[in-house]
């Protein structure tokens, strides 16, 4: 169902002229993923005499597409936002006809065609800078948007897709070199979906909307690339490309998309914050420190969507006005999660935990208890709230009984007999129910009085102060926040029934009962949780957004067993239909029922305890030495054992095989050395990444000790390099274990995270013990062998 009229049109403009780099945008729109938002959007490429961020910020368009050099702009005061990555890795590189350009230090003194932004994107000046070049020592040229100008020596070098010129090139059959700023170590983000400031303030709903079904057309995009190309071809072909050339593009680009996990559109801080530093090294930044808060994705579009919902004791502006700025620090600290603020009149939280559309809860510790016990709501933490005068924080709080001070009987709760009292609600534990208990323990039931509900504490204050109620019960701290506020004047109030606690610092009449509780619902996953719980334990309590919120931050759940105690004399839910018994009164008084029977129980063991004094003592030693025992063995092993594959280690191996050496050498027995290496490794990294080749080191390893006997040794010398052992066995025996280990190998194959089906071989040397002095002559040999079975073709095996 559309959530905006079908004419609320929006443009996204471009960074370049039509191609698969914006298959996403273009899949959303012909599949009808914004129509069914309710968006007519209007997809613009680029044009000579425009640029993307300027369209942005001056509001011609409302999306754009970017570069890290946002950054640049977001840091001279430009009001950009990020809202995701499109590609993981930037497929933008220099291409250059001239055969003595071939690395970034050739470029001195020559002329480069590339956009505005290109000009700042921080791949391409990490690329430079890695060879010492600065923008100084170059000559940009604006960007023609014509490939023949490159080809023609109109400029020497010319910022370039990785997806898209290669191919034209090469169906031309002309020499061309790539510098790729992944290969200099700057691996920074390719496209970057954008807004600006004003959208985000003015239309956050539309934007969120507008993200998640731009992304939904990329995934379509990536996952039927043909059929993508063939709607590109058909509809957005301004350059006149072949389908052939829009399905490399789209193949290409597809592997740069997704990020580690396999998802589309994450934003890395840390990443964002890498990027910054060169710019800043660069003096492309202003001086000003500049928070990344509002620039990085800051509707948690890439992040995990959650929803805090909280009681709205005083009305829901009031409620955002207080607890927007916890979801603020929130989103600032959380890498994974985004926390909005939902706020829940009494009557609605009922529907709020069983629909789902909250995830987590902050309200009155009554509701708690009556959630957990109803649909298994889980505390996480406890509310400390902060003193109207920024001191004296306080986990605990209670209720207040007020009236006008214009009132002329006594203010006892005996007075209160046949009055008008207004509260917030049935089930307000600080705006009602403590109230409540101190009038049932003055001999007052609820037919003594004239009983309203007015929904929220302000109100209740209100009708005091008009005098359509006598007197009022709020929660602890209502009167000083609205009186700070300067709603009400505490001069005009009078307390009844006042009390001190010790170190509260709020008007109060009844006992104290623990804060607030910050619950989880049963469908949040547990790490999610532990995530949050650790953000609100560490929140300070100087910080701008505790001290916005009036808190002092958080603590680990209170014991609300008071609360539960409280609910069961006065039969409230969830404890209506109970009566009050000896187990109520063993849960109220169990501190001090369990102290007795300790001691008790103290004294009747006292004097086992020294009987048996020694005999534990000895048991303890014994224990003690057995552990010691396992823990130098674990030792042992972690000192021989190679971390990442579980086979022993260089230094190990060496010491160990120097004793083959010693032992083939005095008893005349055979010894083989083989010396192994995985092939083409390094590509293997760069390929599918640092993850996917530590998993087949692994895999091999698994793989080569099936192959082994108890006898043989077997260890990991250095990056792909391994070496075997093998004791009394020919060189004829070597060689024929050697075919079989190559066999297996060239059989062997590992699925990674993207689904990628990586193959691999190994190359491998055999040196026979000779006339060797010492175990490094033959290894040394063995090494010798594998060098000619690298040199020969790899996948084979060479014998010295």
């Amino acid at each position: 169902m559309p959530i905006y009229a079908h004419d609320d049109k929006v443009s996204l403009q471009l960074s370049w002229l039509h191609q698969f780099q914006f298959a996403g945008f273009y899949a959303a729109k012909e599949r009808g993923y914004y129509e069914e938002i309710g968006l007519d959007v209007t997809i613009k490429e680029l044009k000579h005499d425009s640029h993307v961020v300027d369209d942005i910020v001056t509001q011609t368009s409302e999306f754009g597409v970017g570069r890290s050099s946002l950054l640049i702009d977001h840091s001279n005061g430009l009001p950009v936002v990020a809202l995701g990555a499109i590609f993981q890795r930037s497929p933008s590189v220099l291409i250059t006809t001239d055969p003595d350009i071939s690395t970034p230090k050739d470029l001195r003194g020559k002329k480069i065609m590339v956009t505005r932004d290109q000009s700042n994107s921080a791949s391409f000046m990490a690329m430079l800078f890695s060879d010492g070049v600065r923008l100084d020592d170059i000559e940009l040229q604006p960007h023609s948007f014509r490939l023949q100008d490159l080809i023609d020596g109109k400029t020497d070098a010319m910022a370039c897709y990785l997806s898209n010129e290669p191919y034209l090139l090469q169906k031309q059959g002309i020499d061309f070199h790539i510098l790729n700023p992944a290969d200099h170590g700057a691996d920074y983000y390719g496209d970057i979906l954008f807004t600006s400031q004003q959208q985000i303030i003015d239309h956050p709903d539309r934007t969120k909307a507008f993200y998640d079904a731009s992304l939904r057309g990329w995934k379509w995009a990536l996952e039927n690339i043909e059929e993508m190309a063939a709607l590109i071809y058909d509809k957005y072909n301004s350059q006149q490309k072949t389908l052939d050339s829009l399905i490399f593009e789209g193949e290409a680009l597809k592997g740069l998309a997704y990020d580690e996990q396999g998802e589309l559109g994450h934003l890395s801080r840390e990443k964002i914050e890498t990027i910054l530093k060169l710019y800043d090294l660069s003096r492309l930044t202003s001086d000003q420190e500049d928070s990344l808060d509002d620039f990085i994705d800051p509707l948690g579009l890439n992040k995990i969507r959650l929803k805090l919902g909280v009681l709205s004791k005083r009305g829901d502006e009031n409620t955002l006005k207080r607890w927007t700025p916890l979801a603020d620090y929130l989103n600032r600290v959380l890498q994974d999660e985004h926390i909005e603020i939902v706020p829940i009149h009494f009557n609605r939280l009922n529907a709020a935990i069983v629909s789902k559309k909250i995830d987590f809860l902050l309200t009155n510790p009554m509701n708690y208890i009556n959630m957990a016990h109803h649909y298994g709501v889980s505390r996480i933490a406890t509310l400390n709230n902060r003193g109207i005068d920024q001191e004296q924080p306080t986990n605990h709080f209670g209720g207040v009984i007020f009236r006008k001070k214009a009132m002329s009987t006594s203010p006892e709760i005996a007075s209160l007999k046949g009055k008008r009292l207004a509260a917030v609600n049935a089930n307000s534990f600080g705006g009602w129910v403590m109230a409540y208990e101190l009038l049932k323990e003055n001999g007052l039931n609820k037919d003594d009085i004239s009983l309203s509900f007015l929904g929220t504490h302000d109100a209740v204050v209100q009708a005091v102060l008009a005098g359509s109620a006598d007197v009022g019960t709020v929660r602890t701290d209502t009167l000083e926040h609205m009186s700070q506020e300067g709603s009400i004047d505490l001069d005009d109030i009078e307390l009844i029934h006042s009390m001190k606690h010790e170190a509260f610092p709020f008007m109060v009449s009844t006992s104290l009962n623990p804060e607030w509780p910050f619950a989880r619902l049963g469908h949040v996953p547990e790490h999610v949780a532990n995530h949050i719980l650790t953000a609100l334990i560490s929140m300070p309590s100087d910080s701008e957004e505790a001290i916005d919120a009036a808190i002092s931050g958080w603590s680990v759940p209170l014991d609300y067993t008071s609360v539960r105690t409280m609910l069961k004399r006065l039969k409230l839910p969830p404890y209506e239909h109970l009566d009050f018994g000896v187990s109520d009164v063993i849960e109220a008084y169990r501190f001090w029922i369990f102290l007795i029977l300790f001691l008790i129980i103290l004294l009747l063991v006292r004097n086992l305890y020294y009987t048996h004094l020694n005999n534990t003592l000895e048991r303890k030693v014994r224990e003690r030495t057995t552990e010691l025992s396992k823990a130098n063995k674990h030792l042992e092993e972690l000192a021989h054992t190679d971390m990442l594959t579980g086979i022993y280690n260089r230094r190990y191996l060496i010491e160990t095989a120097e004793n083959y050496f010693k032992v083939s050498q005095r008893n005349g027995t055979p010894l083989q050395v083989l010396s192994i290496d995985i092939d083409y490794f390094k590509n293997i990294n760069d390929t599918y990444g640092h993850q996917t080749g530590d998993a087949i080191l692994r895999h091999f390893c698994d793989n080569v000790q099936t192959l082994l006997r108890e006898s043989d040794l077997f260890g990991r010398v250095g990056g792909e390099e391994f070496v075997i052992c093998l004791q009394n066995t020919s060189l004829s025996g070597a060689e024929l274990f050697a075919q079989r280990l190559l066999e297996q190998v060239r059989g062997l194959s590992y699925i990674d995270s993207m689904k990628n089906n990586v193959t691999f071989t190994v190359s491998i040397g055999i040196a026979e013990l000779q006339s060797d002095r010492s175990f490094d002559q033959l290894l040394n040999r063995s090494d010798q062998a594998l060098y000619k079975a690298k040199h020969s073709g790899r996948d084979r095996v060479k014998t010295l």
